[in-house]
């Protein structure tokens, strides 16, 4: 079996993940609704759907570009994170895989034990040159250790 090519790419916002953001707030805003409806509290129903569409909004606009994830044929880095954090060697977990979106669960190397794990949402859009390297390298036996 040969190894996958080295691939660096993009984490940030993802347009699956807008997609799944905006599906799950008009969701919620349908049963918030519904509910307000059935009891007869359309007050309750305009705070909790502005609620939860602000906190929707809000956790979007927070996620910013986190760097970029690198594979170079042993090892997974995290680079640029930002300006509170150094370039980090880690390993990546698929937790969830639509074909055109990757969510991956990001552990540290350094220090494990105590290594908060991110959340990392890649989509093909990002880079489609490089997609099925990344697709490749993610699913790799041995890659994520």
């Amino acid at each position: 079996m040969h190894n996958a090519p080295s691939v660096s790419y993009p984490v940030g916002r993802c347009a699956f993940q807008c997609w799944l953001y905006a599906g799950l707030t008009v969701l919620t805003s349908a049963v918030l609704w519904a509910w307000a409806l059935n009891l007869g509290l359309s007050w309750v129903w305009c705070i909790a759907a502005s609620a939860t569409a602000a906190g929707v909004w809000q956790g979007w606009r927070a996620l910013k570009a986190l760097g970029v994830l690198t594979w170079d044929g042993q090892v997974w880095c995290l680079h640029d994170q930002g300006a509170n954090h150094e370039d980090a060697l880690g390993e990546v977990h698929v937790m969830w895989d639509v074909q055109k979106a990757l969510l991956l669960r990001w552990l540290p190397a350094s220090d494990t034990l105590h290594a908060k794990p991110q959340w990392l949402w890649l989509g093909m859009h990002d880079s489609d040159n490089h997609w099925q390297n990344l697709r490749r390298a993610v699913y790799q036996r041995g890659a994520m250790r």
